[in-house]
């Protein structure tokens, strides 16, 4: 078993200033850099570029537009057109970052490809890969030296502009979530929700491959820098900034990219106050600068809600497999509750979010 002492020592980071693992350094974009990329993809969509709800949906796309995305999280938004293929393709050799997954339960990532119809290169280009997807671009380092992913803010936007449950009931019976499965909010699964629920998703699958073998505190760890690591709890954190500030759902409003340099290079103020803002958005109230008033209530509601996230990803990595219904089910049940750490996790994330709070 953990010492407890140890298990002490776990952490979710919020700021970093070092990519995440599996990300060399000499491949993260300034956010300049960046934003030059993603002013070209809104340009790709002549007329649309100010449709700053729409065009949050195609750029999102870009980078996540697969393994349920459509159909459970953000199904408003699943007619969208996108301009590149997305190809969920086998993995011969499994990165770090996939590592749980070793043939056993999801060999296979996802490829961004140019399609033959493409509005600017036609068909010369078809199949090929596209830069602003490679070498996970979406992680990039902002102004003040920190690392933000870029991807996460687009899902969490998204997921505001069509709120909904996430939950494996049609949308014929989404009134019935809360008797089923479910998560309560798509913007809080798409963005730190899910992120730890990856956590816990990897903890579940490197625990069934280690037969039954307790992890270490450092693989535990090692597991929460992959799969909630600073940048993308970041990005995460800045989607409620921003979708508190600006109207991202305007039809005719202010281009992505002009949203994202007003964040990052002029609303200081904004940027000051993004923990507070973000934690009264997802229920944590009455800070007196040392706790909230409502923590116990905090944990205890989303302790069910990360369970059954944790469960919805453990679905998607073993879809088309026996195990698809039945390890998600169990974990469901709680058979597994020694494994996963849920309070843990949220406990961790809370300790994060007080350290950066005003004091």
């Amino acid at each position: 078993m953990l010492n407890l002492d140890n298990m002490n020592n776990l952490f979710i980071p919020i700021f970093s200033s070092q990519p995440e693992i599996g990300h060399k350094p000499e491949d993260v974009l300034s956010l300049k850099e960046f934003l030059d990329l993603l002013r070209e993809e809104e340009d790709y969509w002549d007329g649309d570029q100010n449709n700053t709800k729409l065009m949050i949906s195609k750029l999102r796309k870009i980078f996540y537009d697969n393994w349920g995305w459509n159909s459970e999280a953000i199904r408003g938004a699943k007619a969208v057109e996108a301009r590149y293929e997305a190809l969920i393709v086998d993995d011969t050799s499994p990165t770090d970052k996939k590592k749980y997954k070793k043939l056993k339960y999801q060999p296979k990532h996802r490829e961004v490809v140019y399609s033959k119809n493409d509005r600017v290169y036609g068909s010369s280009r078809a199949g090929k890969p596209t830069f602003i997807y490679a070498n996970d671009h979406q992680e990039v380092r902002l102004p003040d030296g920190n690392l933000c992913d870029v991807a996460h803010i687009l899902c969490g936007l998204d997921a505001w502009n069509h709120h909904a449950p996430v939950t494996p009931l049609p949308n014929s019976l989404l009134a019935l979530d809360l008797i089923s499965p479910h998560a309560n909010s798509n913007m809080d699964f798409v963005t730190w929700l899910g992120d730890i629920a990856s956590v816990a998703a990897d903890w579940f699958f490197e625990f069934l491959l280690g037969d039954g073998q307790e992890l270490s505190t450092e693989e535990l760890q090692r597991h929460i820098l992959i799969g909630a690591p600073g940048s993308d709890m970041l990005g995460n954190i800045d989607a409620y900034a921003i979708k508190a500030f600006y109207n991202i759902s305007a039809r005719k409003g202010m281009r992505v990219t002009e949203i994202l340099h007003d964040f990052y290079f002029e609303n200081t103020r904004l940027r000051e106050n993004r923990i507070p803002i973000f934690c009264q958005s997802v229920g944590l109230l009455g800070w007196d600068g040392e706790s909230f008033e409502n923590e116990d209530q905090w944990l205890a509601s989303f302790y069910k809600q990360l369970r059954d996230s944790t469960s919805f990803i453990i679905e998607s990595l073993t879809n088309q497999r026996l195990s698809s219904v039945s390890l998600p089910l169990k974990v469901w049940i709680g058979k597994y509750h020694n494994v996963l750490k849920i309070e843990k996790l949220l406990e961790i994330l809370l300790i994060a979010l007080k350290k950066e709070m005003p004091k």
